[in-house]
C-alpha cells in the first residue's frame, strides 16, 4: 500500500543515490534523517541497510571499470565480522561514546595530510572492514571507511566504485546478521524494493554530475560532506552524553 511513508522513504533514496553516485557520501545520512522521521525506532537500523543496498549496488554497475578489487577484498574480510558482532549487540552501548569517537576519528582521518598518520599495517583495510561494519552495524552509520580511503591514492570514479563494491558487501552481512538475530523484514518489502528501483535512476543521475566534477572539486566537496558528517556525530554524541 503506497502511503505517506512510503513515498517519504523512496523519495529520499533517489536522492541519496544522487548524493552516493556524485560524491560518493552524504546518502547514508539522507537515509538515516528520513527513516528517523517515519519508521519505528526498533526498525530503523536494520532497515537503513535494505535501502542503501540498491545504491551500493548500482555504484558497483556504473563503476565497475574503477573498482579496486584488492582493498574490497580486505574490507569485506573485516566487515563480516563487524557486522556479525554488531547485529549482536547494537541495541546495547551507549550511543554518546560511540558517535563521539566516531566523530573524531572521521575528522583526525578526514584532515591529518597524506598516510602518514597512520600505523603502519599489514592488513589495514580488514582492521578498517571490521571497525566500520561494527559501527555502521550498531549505529546505521560507520563513517571511518568513507575518511580513511579518501587517503589511498584512488581518483574520484576509483573512491566511489571501490566504496560501492565495500558497501554493497557490508550491507548484505548486515542485512543476514539482523534476520539471524530475529528482525522481521517481511513488513517492509514493498518499499525495499521501490528504493531499489529508484537508486538505479540516482546513481545514473549521480554518476553524470561527478563526470562533470574535477578532480579538486570533487575532494573539496567530498572532505566538506564528511566534515558535516562528522560534527553532526559530535554535536549528537554530546547532546547524548549531557541528558
Amino acid at each position: 500500500m503506497i502511503d505517506a511513508t512510503f513515498i517519504i522513504i523512496v523519495a529520499g533514496s533517489f536522492v541519496a543515490s544522487v548524493f552516493n553516485a556524485a560524491f560518493s557520501a552524504g546518502g547514508a545520512l539522507i537515509i538515516l534523517a528520513i527513516t528517523s522521521t517515519v519508521l519505528p525506532i526498533q526498525a530503523i537500523v536494520p532497515i537503513h541497510s535494505t535501502l542503501l543496498i540498491g545504491s551500493t549496488v548500482t555504484r558497483i554497475i556504473f563503476f565497475w571499470d574503477f573498482i579496486d578489487w584488492r582493498l574490497v577484498r580486505s574490507f569485506l574480510v573485516g566487515s563480516l565480522v563487524g557486522a556479525f558482532v554488531g547485529a549482536r549487540i547494537y541495541v546495547e552501548l551507549p550511543e554518546a561514546i560511540i558517535a563521539t569517537a566516531i566523530s573524531v576519528v572521521m575528522l583526525v582521518a578526514i584532515w591529518l595530510p597524506e598516510m602518514s598518520w597512520r600505523p603502519r599495517l599489514r592488513h589495514p583495510w580488514i582492521i578498517v572492514g571490521f571497525i566500520h561494519s561494527l559501527f555502521s552495524t550498531l549505529f546505521a552509520y560507520g563513517a571511518l571507511l568513507h575518511a580513511v580511503v579518501l587517503h589511498a591514492n584512488l581518483e574520484r570514479r576509483q573512491i566511489i566504485g571501490t566504496l560501492g563494491g565495500c558497501l554493497a558487501g557490508m550491507s548484505i552481512f548486515k542485512i543476514t546478521g539482523y534476520a539471524y538475530y530475529g528482525f522481521d523484514y517481511s513488513p517492509y518489502y514493498a518499499v525495499i524494493a521501490a528504493a531499489i528501483a529508484v537508486s538505479f535512476l540516482g546513481t545514473a543521475v549521480g554518476k553524470m554530475i561527478v563526470d562533470r566534477l574535477s578532480e579538486e572539486r570533487f575532494r573539496l566537496v567530498y572532505r566538506a560532506l564528511i566534515t558535516l558528517s562528522a560534527l553532526r556525530l559530535l554535536y549528537t554524541g554530546l547532546l547524548e552524553g549531557r541528558a
